[in-house]
């Protein structure tokens, strides 16, 4: 009664880090890209509304299998996890393991609490999703937003230890010229000397 649905254990013939709920349908999509949400009934409904693309894994966390399954059908992933804490998490987790796979990541935020499926049954769902797909973040934006959250920017020591963390982010981009942009705009977000 208090759960949306139940996952089998793992067994010799179903392997959960290796398959994604929905990709056989969501690979002879004609929309660019992968959605990777969190559940199968926010896939559910993003089919139902046309956003057929969307996959989900099943019920444990994204693996580098995975990742390397999407990037055989896919060059980019937009990944539309829960806005809550837990789905911050898992989502900054996947960016790691989706850029390792050679995958173009963005993030889409679904805001005021709500996932994929809740949205999708509001009246105007399917267009708001269509907005926050096109005004989507790209990886390493929402990983310097999620740093800044964490932080009182007020406070000039908790300032330093922002700078700090986004420098470590800073420091896994592989291209200097990425690296030279978000170097430029962490200095005029933060108001400090490149």
């Amino acid at each position: 009664e208090t759960a949306k649905y139940l996952n089998t254990s793992e067994n010799l013939v179903f392997r959960k880090g290796g398959n994604l709920y929905a990709l056989n349908r969501a690979k002879a999509s004609s929309r660019e890209g992968l959605i990777l949400c969190e559940g199968y009934m926010d896939v559910i409904s993003l089919h139902q509304a046309g956003f057929d693309n969307a996959v989900a894994t099943l019920g444990t966390a994204l693996t580098p299998e995975q990742a390397r399954l999407m990037r055989r059908f896919a060059e980019s992933v937009t990944v539309c996890y829960d806005s809550d804490s837990a789905g911050r998490k898992a989502t900054s987790r996947a960016l790691d393991i989706l850029s390792a796979a050679g995958l173009n990541v963005k993030v889409v935020t679904v805001t005021g609490g709500k996932d994929p499926d809740e949205l999708m049954r509001t009246e105007n769902g399917r267009e708001v999703f269509e907005r926050l797909l096109k005004s989507s973040s790209n990886s390493v934006d929402y990983s310097l937003d999620e740093v800044k959250r964490k932080y009182n920017l007020d406070m000039e020591s908790e300032k330093v230890a922002c700078v700090r963390e986004m420098t470590e982010l800073l420091a896994k981009i592989y291209s200097p010229v990425e690296r030279a942009v978000y170097t430029d705009k962490i200095a005029q977000d933060m108001g400090i000397d490149r």
